[in-house]
């Protein structure tokens, strides 16, 4: 990797590099690939967040909000067609009266415009815009969680956004990622939103999964769980052969949206 040189310290520069890289890095790989103490790290971590260029996480850094507002920025826009017929899909399989965890990001908020028609609906979400979205249908109950919220993004995580997802059991989890890497490992680039999302999955029914056929390129960091955890897969072409071996092996149903 070619680092860049933007403070005048090689291991800062090192350090900010394998954060915009990555997205979000633990204290233990960064110590590790620079071959310093975790203390070391963490005092780095915290000279760069105070000046502005990473943002601090328990256990890590990760992108500064500027940079994730740039990038939601682009994913709002991004791939809108393929977002809309997945989005069209999840709708017509969501039955009305169901109780629904919903999660963050570009592609579930074209799943919640496209759930506004259905009836009698729960939505428990960390998602401002989502919530924004759905809360005028009268003949839903919309459900936020508290904690804290995400500028970039209209997340909100947190200790209080677990403890509130505990209390509930839903039929259907709604969720997004970052990528899903060649063995089925489910990625996404926020440790702290990711958080949210394991509590879900683990209070949750059926497991919805929504990603269009760029999730099979792409990176991210931070793990989520396995696409054995998925009940349903809802994409927009089909999956490379390997993906489609681990769907079959653990009976997740495939369902892949058409205009």
């Amino acid at each position: 990797m070619e680092y860049i040189e933007l403070t005048g310290n090689p291991r800062h520069d090192k350090l900010i590099s394998l954060v915009m890289s990555k997205g979000y890095i633990s204290n233990e790989e960064l110590a590790k690939i620079l071959n310093v103490t975790p203390q070391t790290i963490r005092r780095d971590i915290r000279q760069l967040s105070d000046a502005g260029i990473v943002s601090r996480h328990h256990g890590g850094a990760g992108r500064i909000s500027s940079l994730m507002n740039t990038e939601f920025s682009k994913r709002e826009t991004a791939y809108t067609e393929e977002k809309t017929i997945i989005a069209n899909e999840v709708a017509n399989f969501i039955p009305d009266g169901a109780t629904l965890f919903i999660t963050m990001g570009t592609s579930v908020e074209f799943v919640a415009k496209a759930l506004k028609n259905k009836n009698n609906l729960r939505v428990i979400t960390n998602s401002i815009r989502v919530a924004n979205i759905l809360y005028q249908n009268k003949g839903f109950e919309v459900i936020t969680l508290g904690g804290i919220l995400h500028s970039h993004n209209g997340g909100i995580v947190g200790p209080s956004a677990l403890l509130l997802v505990s209390s509930f059991r839903a039929d259907y989890l709604i969720t997004s990622l970052g990528a899903v890497d060649y063995d089925g490992v489910l990625l996404d680039v926020d440790i702290n939103e990711v958080a949210v999302v394991k509590a879900m999955i683990e209070h949750s029914r059926n497991f919805i999964l929504i990603g269009d056929h760029t999730k099979f390129h792409s990176s991210a960091a931070v793990e989520i769980g396995n696409l054995k955890q998925v009940s349903t897969f809802i994409t927009d072409s089909k999956p490379p052969a390997n993906i489609i071996k681990i769907l079959k092996e653990n009976k997740v149903e495939l369902r892949i949206a058409k205009k």
